[in-house]
């Protein structure tokens, strides 16, 4: 499963005809605004998930529950579900000058204007949290990402089993690293030792799973990609809120 393939899925496969009647579009229309979305949210999820206090955020966002009605009700697309996903775009964007930006981009490559764009992505933001769970849930791991969120409210949430993010690295880098040194730091010994761990080596296919579900699976131009990276680069140096 990725991205595309959980918001195609959203409301029992209804989920873009929904978002197209609520904001006055075609169905071709909400779709190509979509598809000009999911680059940046593919992108922003996996740029979170590389430090321990981004990784926190998104299982406290993927375990609250605020998320599910907006992937399963289309009557629970308005204001609550805008709330709710004006958290997610925080969390993954860092701040409204860069959701702002991104709307623009997405403008450029759908056709559909900037404003509904950035009207719709809070929404939309709270769909793919909300079909996240649901997926994990529905292959079993749901209790993996609450065992996690439980840590994000530990003395020291997960930073006090991650190393910060200028300490040693862990092999493989990125998302996979990270686990490695989280995993260690929750059952003892390094991050080789979670094959020895079977509850370690769950909450490792468990992670890898989610992290395969933030591919984006759309086709993505030069040009699009091009623009996304100019923005998301404009994030180097600066503090998430």
């Amino acid at each position: 499963m990725t991205l595309n393939d959980i918001l195609q899925a959203a409301q029992g496969g209804q989920g873009v005809n929904n978002l197209a009647t609520q904001f006055g579009l075609t169905p071709e229309q909400t779709q190509a605004a979509i598809q000009a979305m999911i680059p940046a949210f593919s992108t922003g999820l996996q740029k979170t998930a590389q430090d321990s206090s981004g990784l926190g955020g998104i299982l406290s966002q993927l375990t609250s529950g605020m998320h599910q009605g907006a992937y399963t009700d289309p009557s629970q697309t308005g204001a609550a579900a805008a709330g709710a996903g004006g958290g997610v775009l925080g969390q993954i964007f860092g701040s409204p000058q860069i959701t702002a930006q991104i709307s623009q981009q997405a403008s450029q490559i759908s056709g559909v204007s900037p404003q509904i764009i950035q009207q719709m992505m809070p929404i939309v933001a709270s769909m793919v949290m909300g079909g996240l769970m649901h997926t994990m849930s529905s292959q079993g791991l749901g209790g993996i990402l609450g065992q996690l969120a439980g840590a994000v409210n530990s003395p020291g949430g997960l930073g006090s089993v991650v190393p910060p993010a200028g300490g040693q690295p862990q092999s493989g880098g990125g998302l996979g690293g990270l686990m490695g040194g989280l995993l260690g730091g929750l059952f003892g010994g390094g991050a080789g030792s979670s094959s020895a761990n079977p509850q370690s080596a769950a909450l490792q296919a468990g992670l890898n799973t989610l992290n395969s579900m933030f591919q984006g699976g759309v086709q993505v131009s030069q040009t699009h990609q091009q623009g996304l990276s100019d923005i998301f680069n404009s994030l180097t140096g600066q503090n998430r809120k």
